[in-house]
């Protein structure tokens, strides 16, 4: 059965999802499960170039046998993606830094953020201070906020990678606003801005 979500963290995986034909293959069978020759007709490629990427394809979890037709008495595959979605993050589910939906808060990052942010006019005397502290509240909440929507994604439910991002948005808001400790934390830290 095919997954709504399927996380993909190893970067050889990765790297076989990213490239431009596999790219196109994945992104066929998103509309329609295919065979080899169906692949090469769309992409006006060769068979033996298109058994090459789905071979790398069905190596690395992407996609899978689904079905089987015979075309003038010859038996072909019918291929079929693993999941509607791929999230592709190099992090592992189990690290300690954010991952998947998330972002690798860092004070470099951070410090970028507040450099943007200076540039729109929100100036803050205490840049250092607030980075460290930003940095240990932005890490914890995405992490939290991440593992908790990784846990509750329904194998049925069906929501597109946007909206999953805007929902854990809206998530971090609603923590913000009723975690007490956390509130207090960030309207500290937005007392720092001029």
């Amino acid at each position: 059965m095919k997954d709504e979500i399927r996380l993909i963290e190893d970067p050889a995986s990765l790297k076989v999802g990213l490239e431009g034909t596999r790219s196109q293959i994945l992104a066929l069978l998103r509309v329609k499960e295919m065979a080899i020759s169906q692949i090469a007709e769309a992409l006006g490629k060769d068979q033996s170039t298109i058994y090459r990427h789905v071979k790398k394809l069905e190596e690395s979890g992407f996609i899978e046998v689904v079905d089987e037709r015979k075309q003038h008495h010859i038996p072909e595959k019918i291929y079929g993606r693993t999941a509607n979605w791929f999230l592709l993050t190099p992090e592992p589910l189990g690290s300690k830094t954010p991952y998947a939906l998330g972002m690798d808060w860092n004070e470099d990052r951070i410090s970028s953020c507040l450099d943007i942010l200076e540039e729109m006019g929100f100036v803050c005397d205490k840049k250092e201070e607030v980075v460290q502290r930003l940095n240990e509240i932005l890490c914890s909440l995405e992490s939290e906020v991440t593992r908790d929507m990784m846990d509750s994604l329904d194998e049925n439910m069906n929501i597109d990678f946007f909206s999953l991002l805007h929902v854990k948005f809206l998530v971090e808001l609603l923590k913000v606003e009723y975690e007490e400790e956390l509130n207090g934390e960030i309207k500290e830290i937005i007392s720092e801005f001029q």
